[in-house]
């Protein structure tokens, strides 16, 4: 609570501000110098009750996902606990500065890891500025690294189906598990799903009738539609026809076998990390989405069409595959005009 401690000028009213009470003056002079003093008084405060606000803002206006929310905060508490800033009154342009110098520097961040970082808090002080609780952006003016050009990693054909393989004859305890694990692999190398968008599937987002599977809300907030092939259609049926046997009644697709609960990021983080093992192949589950790109390629699809499929934004990013195939970089050399 603020109250006006000084001079005799006549007060007309107050209007609630944040925690503080704006004075209204019949004189003009007087009013603005009051102002200065509930915004200096406003920009001294916990910088974490702070953030707080910026994520219950993103979450009810920008419609943050989780991921979004855990990636910005993430990226928060990293730079408040290096950087050693708790106060709003602390932040300024040289601490900002300072930090990303010295990530680069000492803790010989990556451009990726830079821009990453700069990517998230730079919308956390635009926001800080939006609403009067810092005066400038403290990233306006950075410069950024250049970014290394690097082609994401696929997996041959050959490779690709060796993990499927792989993913059905492991040692499990259950049969269950050898249906869900296979169709789980299979969907990301027949459809291109990512992992997040995997564990978030629903049984009625994947329609056996009319063979797609529906994103609801995928990366970027975008909603997409995706075909199933037949054959990763033969493995969705063998896992639900498994799924029914035991009675699991879950709304999410894929399920933990122990409890009726859907299967986590961890639980897929799980089954690639014993398939790099028996299979003795370095992969991701990443990796198994630019292996679906690059063999669509390979396969004859249209980069417009793989690029509605993939959910990417700009075709651009769609046509990295391109680089990525060989077998399409061989068929295009030949046909030079002078072959």
């Amino acid at each position: 609570m603020v109250e006006r401690a000084h001079g005799k000028g006549e007060v007309t009213g107050s209007i609630p501000v944040g925690g503080s009470i704006l004075i209204l003056y019949n004189h003009p002079h007087e009013a603005s110098s009051f102002i200065f003093l509930v915004t200096t008084l406003m920009r001294k405060g916990n910088l974490f009750e702070i953030f707080d606000r910026f994520l219950a803002y993103g979450k009810a206006m920008r419609d943050y996902r989780p991921q979004t929310l855990k990636n910005y905060k993430g990226a928060f508490e990293l730079f408040t606990r290096e950087a050693r800033v708790y106060d709003l009154q602390d932040l300024n342009k040289q601490v900002v500065e300072r930090w990303f110098f010295n990530g680069r520097a000492k803790r010989k961040w990556s451009p990726v890891t830079f821009r990453h970082n700069h990517k998230l808090l730079n919308v956390f002080f635009k926001w800080l500025v939006k609403e009067n609780l810092a005066d400038e952006n403290y990233l306006d003016g950075l410069e950024k690294p250049r970014m290394q050009r690097r082609l994401p990693r696929a997996l041959s054909a050959e490779n690709a189906s060796f993990i499927l393989e792989a993913s059905f004859h492991l040692d499990y305890r259950y049969k269950f598990e050898r249906f869900r694990n296979r169709a789980i692999i299979a969907i990301m190398l027949f459809a291109g799903l990512r992992k997040g968008e995997v564990v978030n599937l629903k049984l009625n987002d994947v329609s056996m009738e009319e063979r797609t599977i529906f994103i609801d809300q995928g990366k970027g907030g975008k909603d997409r539609l995706i075909p199933i092939n037949t054959k990763l259609h033969g493995y969705l049926e063998e896992y639900l026809k498994d799924r029914r046997r035991i009675s699991k009644d879950q709304i999410y697709l894929f399920l933990s076998m122990g409890k009726n609960k859907p299967l986590g990021i961890t639980g897929i983080n799980r089954l690639i990390k014993r398939l790099k093992k028996a299979t003795r192949i370095n992969f991701s589950a990443h990796s198994l989405r630019h292996s679906f790109a690059t063999l669509m390629l390979e396969g004859g699809c249209d980069i417009y069409t793989l690029s509605k499929i993939m959910g990417h934004s700009k075709i651009t990013t769609t046509t990295i595959y391109l680089s990525c195939s060989r077998k399409q970089m061989d068929k295009s050399i030949e046909m030079h005009a002078l072959n």
